[in-house]
């Protein structure tokens, strides 16, 4: 009888690829500290041989196509020194968003990720399940956040990347978490939300990057391909006067107006999420604890320079 292997013994290692598709072993830096982990260890085309015979009964298939997928969460928090890189900005990069960074002692120090078209990076992934190595070379994401209140925020990352067969190691990796801080809760005293200047009393929002991750497999082609981004969001908060802002009138007319959720009110461990125009949608009703609350989707709308829909600061 072999040993059971442990679920709640893992770890993920993300590093930045210098060549996409070829592997990086990753260091111990490149742990990433994750929560909600769905690891998808084979994924692929399969194709029925649909083959006839004298008698019913199934027929083969084939994989035709193979490759991994992984998904996770990350803690939604900022940094400890004001200019450090967050924990996350890997996964970011991997996600279609370029990185500008200034260090201290600059006065103007600190992070600003901002969307991209072209260059996209890509990660080596190692994700290692009780002394289990799963490897994705390649790899690329689409990235979400949820600021619910009352909970704490949280990013969710879906990674597709080329498939390696399984290996057994002998121990599991060295990781440092030290980059990652501990998300503040979603309240009053930590998260404020403003939407086209109205400060909303906001109990959730969420942020969806949008990208189009694709896999293609071609003769002489196996990469994941990001082809396409419609970012989105959505806002529950409670309803007010028509007086205070006519939220359907806005949607009636596809009225694009600024966004701006800021997490943290400190000098660090804070994010800023701007959306200079973020299309207000077709809003609809709800309730929490006998208040009506609105919902108002948006879709974040790059100016004509592009790549400029939304921007994370750290």
């Amino acid at each position: 009888m072999s040993d059971p292997k442990f679920i709640k013994k893992m770890a993920v290692l993300v590093a930045i690829e210098a060549t996409v598709g070829t592997i990086v072993v990753p260091v111990a830096a490149d742990a990433i500290e994750v929560s909600d982990v769905t690891l998808t260890p084979i994924e692929g085309d399969e194709v029925d041989q649909g083959v006839i015979r004298p008698y019913f009964g199934a027929s083969e298939t084939t994989l035709v196509t193979l490759y991994r997928k992984i998904a996770f969460s990350v803690g939604f928090a900022g940094v400890g020194t004001v200019g450090d890189l967050p924990g996350w900005a890997t996964l970011l990069r991997a996600s279609a968003a370029s990185v500008t960074n200034t260090p201290a002692p600059d006065p103007d120090a600190g992070t600003v990720f901002a969307p991209v078209t072209d260059g996209m990076e890509s990660v080596t992934i190692y994700a290692v399940v009780d002394k289990l190595l799963y490897k994705m070379a390649g790899a690329r994401a689409n990235a979400k956040s949820m600021v619910d209140a009352k909970q704490i925020p949280k990013w969710q990352f879906e990674f597709t990347g080329a498939f390696y067969p399984v290996e057994d190691v002998g121990s599991m990796p060295a990781v440092s978490y030290v980059k990652f801080l501990r998300p503040l809760g979603v309240n009053k005293l930590n998260t404020t939300l403003s939407l086209d200047g109205y400060n909303a009393a906001a109990s959730s929002f969420q942020f969806d990057f949008g990208n189009q991750v694709v896999k293609q497999d071609l003769m002489g082609v196996d990469t994941t391909e990001i082809t396409g981004r419609v970012s989105t969001g959505t806002v529950t908060f409670r309803n007010t006067s028509v007086a205070t802002k006519n939220w359907i009138e806005m949607a009636r007319t596809s009225a694009k107006v600024p966004l701006l959720l800021k997490h943290g009110q400190a000098a660090v461990n804070t994010i800023s999420i701007a959306a200079p125009l973020a299309q207000i949608g077709k809003p609809t009703f709800g309730e929490q604890d006998g208040i009506q609350m609105i919902t108002v989707p948006l879709r974040f709308i790059p100016s004509d320079a592009g790549n400029d829909e939304w921007s994370i600061t750290v």
